[in-house]
């Protein structure tokens, strides 16, 4: 079955301000669903060209409720002197877990910060040491980690894009986030379609009856457009892909999403689920913050 996206005719939700450090772009944001109320963790960059993280809090899905007018999440360490950018958020036990990219000049790489759920919610940001998640590949350019809401056979599951010889999607394991194995590609590029370029994951994946639900996006070679996509993911063996679509999810269509810092942009970190909706918050064109949703039902349909 063919699933397509909504989006909210509020879009986009949020926007560049006057502030110094989010006046040029937002996008891309990390989002949690916390005692009823939606969270966004988003990357900003203002008048120095530094990536930071601010913070806003929605009511409903789609109406801004709080705004920051500061940056709750900046860079401290060497390999991310030149931004930090595009966090995914998994909830665990009694914590945030944050994989984002650190930029260090041309260079990316994964990189973990943790806060406690209660100060997060108070506004208390007391996040961790920033840290590298794969300081064994300092010299390989890598984003888009994800972290599986829950252990599998005891272990942590992270997904992450590294770019040795192609960019497809790669899954690793660990039992304390510092010391991973059995690195595999799991989700490539295909030949001749939407996602023939490159592959990166968006969310943390959403457990579904049997399976793994993870939206990600695709790039087009040909025109360079980023699209968002899903697969399905075995429950217990997630390295092996039940269900790929043939079609994207949501393309670049609205102007806000055509026109912008990079233009022909749809890209995630992020998506809750409520009142069995999934609601997927996207960066567009690099530039504004936009949400659209489906029926998450759709996804294990038939027909």
């Amino acid at each position: 079955m063919t699933v397509k996206l909504e989006r909210s005719p509020r879009n986009p939700l949020l926007t560049p301000t006057s502030n110094w450090w989010e006046c040029k772009l937002v996008c891309n944001p990390g989002v949690v669903s916390l005692k009823g109320e939606i969270h966004l963790i988003y990357t900003a960059k203002g008048e120095d060209e530094i990536a930071r993280f601010g913070y806003a809090k929605l009511k409903d899905i789609d109406k801004i409720e709080e705004k920051l007018p500061y940056p709750i999440f900046q860079p401290e360490e060497w390999f991310e002197v030149n931004g930090v950018e595009d966090p995914r958020i998994t909830v665990m036990d009694d914590k945030l877990i944050m994989f984002y990219a650190g930029k260090e000049r041309d260079m990316a790489r994964i990189a973990i910060s943790m806060i406690n759920k209660e100060d997060f919610i108070n506004k208390r940001w007391t996040w961790s040491r920033h840290r590298l998640l794969l300081p064994v590949l300092v010299g390989v350019h890598n984003r888009n980690a994800v972290l599986f809401p829950e252990k599998i056979d005891g272990r942590y599951v992270m997904l992450h894009r590294p770019m040795w010889m192609t960019e497809n999607i790669w899954i690793a394991f660990s039992y304390d986030f510092w010391h991973w194995f059995n690195h595999r590609e799991v989700i490539k590029v295909r030949p001749g379609y939407w996602d023939d370029a490159k592959v990166g994951a968006a969310g943390p994946p959403i457990k579904l009856e049997d399976c793994w639900l993870l939206i990600y996006h695709g790039v087009e070679a040909k025109t360079w457009t980023y699209r968002l996509g899903y697969v399905l993911l075995d429950e217990k063996n997630p390295e092996r892909v039940i269900y790929r679509c043939e079609e994207p999810l949501l393309e670049p269509e609205e102007e806000y999403e055509v026109r912008g810092v990079t233009p022909n942009v749809v890209f995630s970190c992020s998506q809750v689920v409520m009142n069995d909706e999934l609601i997927v918050y996207y960066g567009a064109a690099d530039k504004v913050i936009g949400v659209a949703k489906t029926q998450l039902k759709k996804f294990t349909q038939k027909s």
